[in-house]
Formats: C-alpha cells, sequence, structure tokens
C-alpha cells in the first residue's frame, strides 16, 4: 500500500469515527435542534469519505435498480 494510500485510509477511518461520535452524541441530548444539528454534522463526516469508483456492470446495475425503484439518477 502507498503511503498516499495509507493516508486516505487513516483519514476515512477518522471521519468514521467523528461521524460515530456525533452520532452517540445525538443520542445523549434531548433537545431536538441540538441532536438534528449532530446527525447533520454525522453526515457531513460521512460525505467526505471516498467512495471506490463502481465498475461499469455496477453502475447498469445501480441504474437498473433505480430505475425499477423509481429513483431519479441525478443521485449518482
Amino acid at each position: 500500500m502507498t503511503d498516499s494510500r495509507r493516508d486516505d485510509v487513516g483519514k476515512q477511518d477518522e471521519y468514521r469515527a467523528n461521524a460515530a461520535e456525533c452520532q452517540w452524541m445525538a443520542g445523549l441530548t434531548r433537545n431536538q435542534a441540538e441532536q438534528q444539528t449532530w446527525l447533520e454534522m454525522a453526515a457531513s463526516w460521512l460525505r467526505m469519505i471516498k467512495r471506490p469508483r463502481q465498475t461499469t456492470s455496477q453502475k447498469f446495475e445501480a441504474v437498473e435498480r433505480d430505475r425499477r425503484t423509481g429513483r431519479s439518477d441525478r443521485a449518482h
């Protein structure tokens, strides 16, 4: 594994840990506004994680699945 790849994996683990902590904090508060803020922060951390590249067949399967379920292809 290259140093760059190792750094990426380390960052992704850090982002997951930060998201988990935000979700945990959301579970501790009884205030809905604060809970929503914690959950939004968790979602932001998770969005920072790089997604693996899809193969052509995986892309096709995703489009077909979305077509069957009525999801828009704009989400991709």
